[in-house]
């Protein structure tokens, strides 16, 4: 994927966990439902425990968004902004989502802040890799 080649990082998406094997997620086509096991995308998946027990209150508020569009654009930016190290173009619309900044979002709503160094519309599935535990 050109997102883990640019970011260095084998994380190109991130979504937030339902149930069973279903998540909410920002993809092309909008925000969905998408069942893990389906032939979209990747098959092996990383479950990352949610932060001060508000994942329901963050999966409630990414349900409500269902339907909402994908941000083609910034994902653009995304790119342009690591080819061009240091370029930092902050760009955020309303109603649009690219997945990093979804889930951060979902989060924020639900009174969590998970990168209080970032923009929730600079953030990219790399930057989820700080939540996992240390690799022996």
């Amino acid at each position: 994927m050109v997102i883990s080649f640019l970011t260095r990082s084998p994380y190109y998406h991130v979504a937030i966990f339902e149930r069973g094997t279903d998540t909410i997620e920002a993809r092309q086509r909008g925000v969905v439902r998408r069942d893990l096991r389906s032939r979209e995308g990747g098959h092996s998946w990383t479950v990352i425990g949610a932060p001060q027990g508000r994942g329901e209150a963050a999966l409630e508020w990414a349900r409500s968004q269902l339907g909402d569009r994908f941000d083609r654009f910034d994902f653009l930016v995304i790119l342009f902004d690591r080819i061009i190290a240091g370029l930092q173009i902050h760009y955020e619309p309303f109603g649009k989502y690219s997945c990093g900044e979804f889930v951060a979002r979902a989060f924020r709503e639900a009174g969590v802040v998970l990168f209080p160094d970032l923009q929730d519309a600079d953030v990219e599935p790399a930057d989820f890799a700080r939540f996992l535990p240390p690799k022996d």
